[in-house]
């Protein structure tokens, strides 16, 4: 996936119509994860592994190699999951880790206090040098990091997917639980099955969380497969109690063998989180996102056995749907007791008492988390102290689930909008984009309102592969924005990079993983984006607060586009559901109202809506037989119970309508059956009575092969609009609404409109001009 703001995703190139095999990496963007028998040291600034020797000093930076070094390969690699602990820190601190050549997104992987040898386990991309790079924050520090296992980012003969499995305790050395009920002496080991009810034989590694709890030394595990040896850390832990994620590499038996390096016996507990397979051919494939989702200090502290509720996937560029784990670093900011945080799907129950995240009094700590999300992609976090605490979450990555790739559909429609004027101009420029049909998006550029010949058109999708009709909106800038659906079913967004220009923002993936195309509208100020994803649910997405997430309005078995008018003070929504009613609800300052449903009108395809003052709205939409229906609010903003027909007229295509700015009528445009671009008028002012359909030119040799849209736009003689369509040869063509005088004009009125002068946008070109980079 793309990044939005602070992202740091990978996305591979996607055939066009060719759908991968359902696999860890469905998409063709890696994911298979393939664990190492023994850690892999990349850097150790005690001996100069990874190119520097001595302590790291504050707000200092490395940059270490990691492609290349011992097993991790020096391509291929889409990140790494590292162990990094501390030895000696001067100072509290904490460490941030982030591929070389970026921009440090500022999320903490590891806090410690002064003298604490402290370790976490995260995931991080390389950078295009094949470095990582860590920062302290405070002191100094020696820093130690090893890799327990990469991430490819394709197909390979080794490598599986992640399975996840309900969080539970597996091992406990205090009551006997997968083990003897004996601790670990000091120096000594224990090999443990973990292949069983819950891991299946032949798993080729394991996610899992250690715990040694009321530890009275300083020390560290290894946790290594049976029959392998290695000194290297897999959990440093500290008096009291320590927690840490591992992925550990299973032996041909199922086993790992626990050693305790520490002068002390210890207790030790495993938390099983799911596990990796050892065939690229099932499993989930992770994929890297990287922010903060949650900070309690920015609302409330989370009080003791309290719980929140906070989303995970819709966010980030995640998708909503099709997310089989999500990875979260959870830290405890400040805690006045000890206690643990256990973070569970909501909507499922919590299960057994078993903490994922330890932390004792007056020091930070943390520990990496593998989550399912649960209901709209939200956990439970509940604080396991005695005292109230807050808490920081921040996601690195995610494993997708295999997601069908969405067909390219062919002759989607083109859509128009016109920029405000620029500084000193008074005329915006008018842009157009479609969806051709191998996928590419391209965006018309036209300078002067009133000449379509200038016209400019660019491929701004480069060999990423899109469907369905574009979205384009102004935004409250004045800049346009611009949203398509990926191959993926994820929302990709871009926007002008200034008002009237022709250059675009990079694309940002937005993720929703939708069933259509998306809207998008005006809500408070903001652009917000609005699709139906493949369970009939209305997801709206608004880039405010922390880490936009895609929100759930309602689960109506919706189908198709979300059609969204302007209200005094928000918008209004419709959307047809599977029953083939028109489903109708308000959304202002964040609110969304109870649905109405319009009635059962065996409708299909999108509606469109016109607002006459007053903020009346009225709906038309194509029914499947062909016939288009409408109905309009009363003053009370009530709709009448029955549709109106408009006449006997069978339409190929969803309608389109517009309030004409000169007649001050309703026009409604459909595509006919023969491709010809038909029309209806209002007869009078407010009327509500339609007149016979039309074509909109006579012309025995036009067809249009896509659904109209409207364009209303203001060019040198005033406020008028444009028919906007494609023919059969991909060719936009325009009919823009002409005012006419005279006798001609008396006669046009007379018969209820007004006429069109034809116009074929210049040609797009045949291959991309411009390869983007993501």
């Amino acid at each position: 996936m793309l990044a939005a703001v602070g992202l740091a995703l990978v996305m591979g190139v996607v055939a066009v119509g060719q759908p991968g095999p359902a696999a860890a990496d469905a998409a063709g963007i890696g994911g298979d994860f393939v664990p190492f028998s023994a850690p892999v040291v990349v850097l150790d600034t005690r001996d100069g592994t990874g190119g520097f020797t001595g302590k790291v000093a504050a707000d200092t930076t490395r940059a270490f190699p990691v492609l290349g070094v011992g097993s991790i390969p020096a391509s291929g690699v889409s990140a790494v999951l590292l162990k990094v602990a501390t030895v000696d820190p001067t100072a509290g601190t904490y460490l941030r880790l982030w591929p070389d050549g970026q921009t440090d997104p500022g999320i903490t992987m590891l806090t410690v206090a002064t003298g604490q040898d402290m370790s976490n386990a995260l995931t991080v991309a390389p950078g295009p040098s094949g470095k990582v790079v860590v920062s302290n924050s405070n002191g100094s520090t020696h820093i130690v990091i090893v890799a327990q296992g990469y991430f490819r980012t394709a197909v390979a003969g080794t490598g599986g997917g992640f399975i996840p499995v309900t969080q539970t305790r597996v091992v406990d050395t205090r009551t006997g639980v997968g083990t003897s009920d004996a601790k670990i002496p000091a120096g000594g080991s224990r090999t443990i099955t973990l292949t069983g009810s819950l891991v299946p034989a032949g798993a080729a590694a394991v996610a899992i969380g250690l715990c040694v709890p009321s530890a009275t030394a300083a020390g560290y595990l290894t946790v290594l497969p049976a029959g392998v040896s290695s000194s290297r850390s897999t959990l440093n832990f500290e008096k009291g109690t320590s927690s840490s994620f591992a992925a550990v590499k299973l032996s041909s038996s199922g086993q790992v063998t626990v050693t305790n390096r520490s002068s002390a016996a210890v207790d030790l507990v495993i938390t099983m989180e799911g596990y990796f397979t050892a065939s690229p051919t099932t499993g989930a494939g992770f994929r890297l996102a990287t922010g903060r989702v949650l900070d309690t200090r920015q609302t409330a502290a989370i009080p003791a056995n309290g719980t929140v509720d906070f989303q995970v996937s819709g966010r980030l560029g995640m998708p909503t749907r099709g997310v089989a784990g999500v990875v979260v670093n959870l830290t405890a900011v400040g805690p006045t007791g000890n206690g643990w945080l256990r973070m569970w799907p909501v909507g499922s129950s919590e299960g057994p008492a078993t903490g994922q995240a330890h932390f004792n009094a007056d020091s930070n700590s943390g520990s990496l988390v593998i989550v399912k999300p649960g209901t709209d992609g939200k956990v439970r976090l509940r604080n396991g102290g005695s005292t109230a605490i807050d808490v920081v979450a921040d996601v690195q990555g995610y494993f997708a689930d295999p997601i069908p790739v969405a067909p390219v559909e062919a002759y989607a429609p083109t859509v128009g909008v016109q920029a405000a004027p620029v500084a000193g101009a008074s005329l915006g420029t008018v842009d157009y984009a479609f969806t051709d049909n191998i996928g590419r998006v391209l965006i018309g550029h036209q300078t002067d309102v009133d000449n379509f010949g200038s016209v400019q058109w660019t491929v701004v999708s480069g060999n990423e592969a899109f469907t369905g009709r574009p979205a384009l909106t102004k935004a409250g800038s004045g800049k346009l924005e611009l949203a398509v659906r990926y191959s993926d079913s994820d929302v990709w967004s871009r926007g002008q990079t200034a008002v009237g220009a022709a250059t675009w923002t990079a694309w940002a993936d937005l993720g929703g993983s939708m069933a259509g195309p998306p809207t998008l509208a005006i809500t408070d100020g903001l652009t917000s984006a609005l699709a139906v994803d493949a369970d009939g649910k209305l997801w709206m997405r608004t880039p405010s607060g922390l880490a936009p997430a895609w929100r759930n309005l309602g689960d109506k078995n919706l189908t198709g586009t979300p059609v969204v008018a302007a209200t005094r003070d928000g918008i209004r929504i419709f959307a047809v559901d599977t029953d083939g009613a028109v489903q109708t609800a308000t959304y202002t300052a964040g609110v969304l109202s109870a649905w109405t449903s319009l009635g059962d009108v065996d409708a299909t395809g999108t509606p469109t809506v016109v607002v006459s003052p007053g903020y009346r709205m009225r709906v038309f939409v194509r029914t499947a037989t062909g016939v288009i229906v409408t109905k309009q609010q009363d003053t009370t903003g009530a709709f009448p119970a029955e549709w109106t027909t408009l006449g006997a007229y069978v339409s190929a295509g969803s309608p389109s309508a517009i309030l004409d700015p000169i007649l001050g009528r309703i026009a409604v445009v459909t595509r006919g059956p023969d491709g010809q671009i038909m029309l209806s008028w209002e007869t009078a002012q407010g009327s509500g009575i339609f007149g016979d359909w039309s074509p909109a030119i006579p012309d025995l040799f036009e067809s249009a092969a896509t659904d109209p849209t409207l364009v209303p736009i203001t060019n040198t003689t005033g406020q008028t609009w444009l028919i906007l369509f494609r023919n059969a040869n991909n060719a936009n063509r325009i009919y823009e609404r002409q005012p006419v005088s005279g006798l001609a004009g008396l006669t046009s009125r007379i018969a209820g409109g007004s006429g069109f002068t034809a116009h074929t946008l210049p040609t797009p070109p045949v291959r991309d001009q411009v390869r983007e980079a993501r």
